[in-house]
């Protein structure tokens, strides 16, 4: 087999097969064999018709185009294995010359890693943003969330009509009753709020419809934060806030340090010229949007909406494009097995797990060589944090969470300082919550409905992204 290679551009190649006559005339062959296998023919057994019968119903030329297809799918991937190359997305084929009895000649349009001259890493300055510090607001979205948690739920007198943050029981069928929360914002709220008790409404849910009768209305007694703190076995509402901020504060230096590297390679991204394989792009396009349309969050896709995936696309392209070939050009960055070995160990070691069964489990979901990537990647994103010029934007001053006995401290003491200044109306609590058979209430849906303070400090950091 003859091959020859022309680079059309910094990540296209165009390779020219030429396979033998005598290797076409052994594909003829297997093909025809196949082919007169699948014919049934009267006064024939399978297999046995002849070759001119069978041009004489298919035609002169019918296997010609699964011998083409054929003889491309077996020497393309050794041709490209002889000029190793590596395809990044499906070759284009095209036939040039087929003949029975004579060598078979036919093209490929090959899309490569591009070759890439990175600039001296030193020369770069990058600006990052500052350390992130969970707001007041943070800490007060996972206390809600909280509070809401270990609410109480008491039937809602002198209103019937549904308002935000009251719970509906609702009759979806016989027999089958529902509690909703009418949380802000949501798409059952939107259709809910401001029908009243007895009523019969329709509402629409992932493009289906559904009749409720609306049964009874019902509101949230919730906790206050010192019967929070002590539903949740902290010592007082100080340790329970402070616990709260600092589990928010490892998710943001997280996902910090996971986004500034980023930013770093976005930078060194922007100072070269990193071009992205036009088919290798409408290929991940294609993939995500049939993806996307097989789980149901999206249906048909119009030319806006393919633009807006293509801009995405772009940016994620470069960047795995930008991390191999600097993998490439800087080979220490890659993992030996050795190191890969215990890289597998740590991570088996935080999942509790066997390191032979972790590697194992990955090998069975197809995911090990991902995984190794994936790693190979950090490594090559730590070297690059160390070796540009990394500052820092200056940090917004953000005020620490007040705990409501800070809080009426502060009041305390303007007020010694300002007798005349008019007190603050202290917040209303009901007469429930002073009870002993409150607390004792309270306590006892901790029990069942106890939820860690850190699963709600992130499921607030992802609400916000």
């Amino acid at each position: 087999m003859k091959v020859e290679t022309k680079e059309t551009s910094t990540s296209t190649y165009t390779l020219t097969v030429e396979v033998p006559a005598k290797v076409v005339g052994q594909k003829v062959q297997q093909v025809l064999r196949d082919v007169a296998h699948q014919v049934n023919m009267p006064g024939f057994r399978p297999g046995k018709v002849p070759r001119s019968l069978l041009e004489m119903q298919f035609g002169e030329n019918f296997l010609d185009g699964d011998v083409q297809t054929a003889l491309i799918e077996e020497n393309l991937p050794i041709a490209l294995d002889q000029e190793s190359l590596r395809p990044l997305s499906r070759p284009e084929t095209r036939v040039v010359d087929y003949k029975e009895g004579k060598d078979f000649t036919f093209e490929a349009d090959i899309e490569v890693l591009p070759k890439i001259e990175f600039p001296e890493f030193s020369t770069i300055k990058v600006e990052v943003d500052a350390d992130p510090e969970p707001t007041d607001e943070d800490v007060e979205r996972v206390l809600d969330d909280l509070k809401t948690q270990h609410a109480t739920l008491v039937p809602k007198t002198g209103e019937d009509t549904a308002a935000i943050d009251d719970v509906l029981i609702v009759e979806l069928g016989e027999g089958d009753t529902r509690e909703i929360l009418l949380s802000e914002g949501s798409d059952l709220a939107e259709q809910l709020v401001g029908h009243k008790v007895g009523e019969e409404v329709t509402i629409k849910l992932e493009e289906q419809d559904f009749t409720l009768n609306l049964k009874e209305l019902k509101s949230m007694d919730k906790p206050d934060l010192d019967e929070l703190a002590d539903v949740l076995d902290k010592e007082d509402s100080k340790e329970l806030v402070d616990e709260i901020h600092a589990q928010l504060q490892e998710r943001l230096d997280q996902e910090y340090e996971n986004k500034t590297r980023y930013q770093v390679l976005d930078a060194i991204i922007e100072s070269v010229d990193v071009p992205v394989p036009p088919r290798l792009k409408e290929e991940v396009i294609d993939h995500e949007i049939e993806a996307l349309q097989r789980s149901g969050r999206v249906g048909t896709v119009s030319d806006d909406d393919r633009t807006a995936y293509a801009e995405g696309a772009e940016q994620r392209l470069q960047r795995e494009v930008a991390l191999e070939s600097l993998k490439r050009s800087q080979p220490e960055l890659k993992l030996d097995d050795e190191k890969f070995e215990e890289i597998i160990k740590e991570e088996a070691a935080l999942r509790s797990l066997n390191p032979a069964k972790f590697k194992a489990l990955l090998e069975r979901e197809n995911s090990l060589q991902r995984f190794r990537s994936q790693k190979e990647d950090e490594q090559v994103l730590d070297f690059l944090m160390d070796a540009v010029k990394v500052s820092k934007a200056k940090a917004k001053k953000t005020a620490k969470p007040k705990t409501e006995d800070a809080e009426a401290e502060g009041e305390a003491k303007a007020a010694e300082k300002n007798p005349a200044a008019k007190k603050k109306p202290a917040a209303k609590k009901t007469a429930a919550k002073t009870t002993t058979a409150k607390k004792a209430t309270t306590k006892k849906a901790a029990t069942t409905k106890k939820t860690s303070t850190e699963s709600k400090a992130k499921s607030t950091e992802s609400k916000k992204e």
